[in-house]
């Protein structure tokens, strides 16, 4: 008698098992969304941009965990045959539900090909991020620090894109600040678009002829992890 209790308690329990397993089977798997800032861990994500200053931008990114990646980038502008190239490590310190806050520290550099002015661009951000099924918000504050090194230009503070030399500021070296803002859509598990903004002040003034004559630019672009 208490052997066929446990018998039929033992096919009971292989049934609902059974059952339950066949429900999960059935059940769609949740697909990941990208994520276009971290492209995960040992992964690579290519990126292609344009905008303003940048004409034409691209970056390869490589994720060293999940909330670290190291992106190469290369891009055109903001002057007629300029070419800028950019190292951009960035790092996501902190989730608060579905909050996350993002330290991005690229550095630029703007090689002097021809007038042997080598120009450096430091731009480091404070980025709070939200995120909504396949959207992602974005706002930051930060700063940009500029200087030269090489021959030094001795030219005249110039129209942005036009003129001789550069503005005093990028000749002598100074600091800015920069405010930016921008979101992302995730178009499936690999790609995402995006189209971010800034505006570069002192304080809380538009910076001025120590800087160019636009402080302000923005980009819009695509990105997939491979």
């Amino acid at each position: 008698m208490k052997l066929s209790i446990i018998f039929s308690l033992l096919l009971a329990t292989s049934a609902a098992a059974a059952q339950t397993r066949n429900v999960d089977a059935s059940k769609p798997e949740e697909t990941k969304l990208a994520d276009y800032y971290f492209p995960g861990n040992g992964k690579i994500a290519v990126t292609a941009s344009t905008g303003f200053p940048f004409m034409a931008g691209g970056e390869v990114a490589l994720g060293l965990g999940s909330r670290v990646a190291v992106g190469a980038r290369a891009a055109g502008g903001p002057f007629p045959g300029s070419i800028v190239f950019s190292a951009a490590p960035r790092f996501d310190v902190v989730h608060l539900g579905p909050m996350r806050v993002i330290i991005d520290t690229p550095m630029l550099w703007y090689p002097g090909i021809t007038t042997g002015d080598n120009w450096f661009i430091w731009r480091p951000s404070l980025r709070i991020e939200g995120v909504a099924g396949r959207v992602r918000v974005h706002g930051s504050v930060g700063a940009i620090v500029a200087w030269m090194a090489g021959s030094g230009s001795s030219g005249p503070i110039a129209p942005y894109g036009g003129g001789d030399g550069l503005p005093s500021g990028v000749q002598q070296g100074s600091a800015w600040n920069e405010w930016a803002a921008g979101v992302a859509v995730a178009l499936s598990a690999r790609t995402s678009i995006f189209l971010d903004a800034f505006a570069i002040t002192r304080g809380f003034e538009p910076a001025g002829a120590e800087w160019f004559h636009l402080p302000a630019g923005g980009n819009f672009g695509i990105t997939t992890t491979l």
